[in-house]
């Protein structure tokens, strides 16, 4: 079994241009979104749903015992004072969930066009590969030399304009969709 220290050089180098993006995107969010996302984070969790439902029981609790004790219980049903503060509660992770999913889109659309970039370079490198191996094909006396239509088309790397404008083209917009 490998240990990590032991990768190949290239997935090593891999593996540390990926950490090094995933650094300068973290160094990129302010002290505030940084702050907001460790938050998030947090409250994200399945404990802050038994966190919230023990409450509002131990709210409605207290105050029901307050009730059948005769004293004057502090928030009487229907809970007006808790129904005000979960829904400031609810307002502000709103909020909060909607801030750091701004971010993460934006970093997601950075980590889309890179990989759209790679992907474009990699066909690039592709289309120059066939392209060199057919006319080493050519070239050597011993292969017959044929006419490969597949090949020939292969050897073009793509246009993404036109890919775009195709992929538009045939693709239906909403309007276009089938109705139910």
């Amino acid at each position: 079994m490998r240990r990590d220290d032991e990768l190949s050089g290239h997935i090593d180098e891999t593996i540390e241009s990926i950490a090094e993006l995933e650094r300068r995107a973290l160094a990129g969010a302010s002290l505030h979104q940084r702050a907001i996302e460790r938050f998030t984070l947090a409250i994200g969790r399945p404990r802050t749903l038994w966190i919230v439902l023990a409450a509002v029981a131990a709210w409605a609790a207290l105050n029901g015992f307050e009730a059948l004790s005769g004293r004057r219980p502090l928030d009487p049903p229907p809970f007006f004072w808790l129904d005000g503060v979960l829904a400031l509660a609810a307002l502000v992770m709103t909020i909060l969930i909607l801030t750091t999913e701004n971010r993460q889109s934006e970093v997601d659309e950075q980590r889309s066009r890179l990989h759209l970039q790679i992907t474009m370079t990699a066909d690039r490198k592709a289309a120059k590969i066939i392209q060199l191996l057919e006319e080493l094909r050519y070239d050597m006396p011993q292969v017959q030399n044929r006419e490969d239509r597949e090949a020939a088309e292969l050897t073009l790397p793509a246009d993404p304009h036109e890919v775009a404008h195709e992929l538009e083209r045939r693709t239906p917009t909403r309007g276009e969709l089938p109705q139910d």
